[in-house]
Order: structure tokens, then C-alpha cells, then sequence
């Protein structure tokens, strides 16, 4: 199989050669392709970067030994791990495997297709406060922290085309990650932008389609067509 004929399958593939579950034989020529086939290094780059993006911020929990204890004896273990030794490591096992797919899950349910461009937008300092990465079709907005703004204002993401007014992207998320689909006119406005802009607007947005406030943020918008 070429792996540039079947784009989904090895999109799959590379969900779970990040994920640890694609062992063997099969990691082992995967890797191969990943050496040798840019569309394959940039699948598994997609999932490395999303997959980190899930887990960053989450810190390790070691529960106090009672909670354990008493899992154990609701579902009877101490018994059966006296015929099957293996049966505790084989339990913690199933339930990272069960962690894992419903990771790969969630990632492949609001996977949006092939990145074509992206935008950090970040304070004069340094300090990141959001990331746009632009799809065909899709923007997905990753929110690190929030400057201080007032409650009844909202922050509302701009394209900059040249030649051209400023084309309203939508509201930024307060927390998190949120995706949300373009418009034929803000694709249209993307694919003729090399800058992004911030402003500050009443709740929901500007109410006439363009900035009324200054720009806080401007941002390069770099394009990441290979």
C-alpha cells in the first residue's frame, strides 16, 4: 500500500502510532513511512500536537491507597489475583487502552482536515494567549489565558485582507478549544490575509461588521501549505 492512495487510513494510523497502540510489525513500517513520506510525518505531527494539547495542564493524581483497596474488594480481586497473578497489571492495562481510544475518539471527531495556516497571538511580552490554526473550511481557536477585559465585552478575531476591509472571524473562546466553520467570504478573506487582528467589541461581537475599537493584537498569519 502507498500511503499517499489511502490519506485516511493512514490518518488513522498515525492516531495510534502517537497514541502507543499500533505495535510490532506494523509501528515498525509505519515508521518507515513516516521517515520517508512527508504526508505521513505530517498526520502523525497533527495527532502529536493535538493529542500533547489534551494532556497539557492535566497533572498526575496518585489516589491514596484506600481507593484502590476498595475497588479491589467491590469487584472481589483479592481473590481472583490469587489464580490469575497478572490479573492487576492486565486491568490497569485495559483501562489505559480504554483512556487512549477515547482520546483518539474525540480527536477524530473534530479533526477538520488538512491545516493550511496559523497565527499565535501573543502579548508584546511573549505571553501566548491564543493560537488560530486555519483549515479548509474551518478555523479551531485555542484559548492559553485571557487578558483582563471588562464582563460585558468580548474579544472578536479579524482577517486583514490586503486591499480589502476587515473580515469578522467570530468571537474568541473564553477558555479552551473551540472550532467553528468559515463562510465562503472569510475563506476568501484568509487566503488574501498575512495578518490577523484582536479587538475588543460589546458582547457577541461588532454589531456592523467591522472593528469599532482599535486593534489590542495583530498578528502574522503564516502559512503552512507544504
Amino acid at each position: 500500500m502507498r500511503p499517499q492512495d489511502h490519506p485516511e487510513v493512514i490518518d488513522s494510523l498515525a492516531a495510534e502510532y502517537v497514541l502507543g497502540t499500533l505495535r510490532g510489525q506494523a509501528r515498525r513500517r509505519f515508521e518507515k513511512w513516516r521517515a520517508d513520506t512527508p504526508l505521513v510525518a505530517e498526520r502523525c505531527q497533527f495527532w502529536e500536537d493535538n493529542l500533547m494539547r489534551l494532556a497539557k495542564g492535566l497533572r498526575p493524581v496518585r489516589p491514596p491507597p484506600h481507593v484502590w483497596q476498595g475497588i479491589r474488594a467491590r469487584l472481589n480481586l483479592a481473590r481472583r489475583d490469587q489464580k490469575r497473578p497478572g490479573r492487576p497489571w492486565a486491568i490497569a492495562a485495559t483501562l489505559l487502552l480504554v483512556v487512549g481510544l477515547s482520546a483518539l475518539l474525540y480527536w477524530r471527531s473534530i479533526e477538520p482536515g488538512k491545516m493550511t495556516a496559523i497565527a499565535t497571538i501573543a502579548t508584546p511580552a511573549g505571553a501566548e494567549l491564543w493560537e488560530v490554526d486555519v483549515y479548509r473550511g474551518s478555523l479551531v481557536m485555542h484559548t492559553e489565558q485571557v487578558p483582563a477585559h471588562a464582563a460585558d465585552r468580548d474579544f472578536e478575531l479579524w482577517a486583514l485582507p490586503a486591499g480589502g476591509k476587515p473580515v469578522s472571524l467570530g468571537v474568541m473562546p473564553a477558555a479552551g478549544t473551540a472550532q467553528r466553520k468559515l463562510t465562503e467570504a472569510q475563506r476568501l478573506a484568509l487566503a488574501s490575509s498575512a495578518q490577523l487582528a484582536i479587538t475588543v467589541e460589546q458582547l457577541g461581537g461588532s454589531p456592523n461588521g467591522q472593528p469599532t475599537t482599535t486593534p489590542i493584537y495583530v498578528a502574522p498569519l503564516r502559512s503552512k501549505v507544504s
